[in-house]
This record gives structure tokens, sequence and C-alpha cells, in this order.
């Protein structure tokens, strides 16, 4: 991807499951794409959230479109797992959430180091979407 004048632009790959998508997921990818040039950002599809996280509360198709609408994102892929978005984005900058300051999975860290790329934490505040329902419901 180009920026202006055959520039080399600085991408950055933020990536999630957007589940339920929220003000803290619009935080993080506000703060995300001042990082660099464009803001991509990796979805997790369906068969693989069901797989490790259970059913996300919207299908694939409509994470996909939501995050399409955002201003601040450039471009949104459907993925299997990150390692898939990184090897196919190749980003000068993956940035997650600050609730994976402690430790990304090991290969992750070790593709990234491997190939040049800048892992960076949001420093936004942390929202638990199954934790704002359940207050709002009271259960």
């Amino acid at each position: 991807m180009q920026a202006k004048a055959g520039i080399m632009a600085n991408i950055v790959l933020a990536s999630g499951v957007f589940g339920v998508f929220h003000y803290g997921h619009l935080l993080h990818l506000e703060e995300a794409r001042k990082m660099g040039d464009i803001l991509v950002v990796a979805v997790i599809d369906d068969a693989h959230v069901d797989r490790w996280k259970g059913r996300a509360f919207y299908p694939q198709d409509h994470r996909v479109e939501i995050l399409r609408s955002l201003k601040c994102v450039d471009s949104v892929i459907l993925v299997a797992l990150m390692i898939e978005a990184l090897e196919w984005v190749r980003p000068k900058i993956l940035v997650k959430g600050s609730d994976y300051s402690q430790g990304l999975d090991p290969m992750h860290t070790d593709y990234c180091q491997r190939h040049g790329i800048e892992i960076r934490f949001t420093k936004t505040p942390k929202y638990s979407a199954m934790k704002l329902i359940s207050e709002h419901l009271h259960l």
C-alpha cells in the first residue's frame, strides 16, 4: 500500500472479534489510527470465534460492515487467526489493547520480531461488552 508520491505507507494492523462493538472499541481504533498512515482491522471469522470464544453476538458480515463504516478504519479483512492477518497485511505496527500489554501469544510476538513489526498497545480504558450488558440488565 502506498501513501503519497510513491512513499511506502506506515500500515497499522488491529485485530479482534468485535463481537458486540462498543465505545471502548471505537476509542481503541481511533488511537490505533493515529499510529500510522493506514489502519487495517482484521476481524476473526465466525468459525474461529465459535471455536475459541463462543459465538459472537453479531455474525461476521455485520461485524465487518460496522467496522468498515468507521472514519478511522481504512480497510477491514476477515481472517481465521491473527497470524493470517499479519502474513497478509505485513504491517509496520501491530496494535492491541492495554489488556494485552502483559503479553501476546508467543507465536504472534515471534512473528513480529522476525519480520520487524513493532508491537504497540493503546492506552484506552478497558470495556467489557458482557459486563456492560449484565450491569444494564442487573444480572
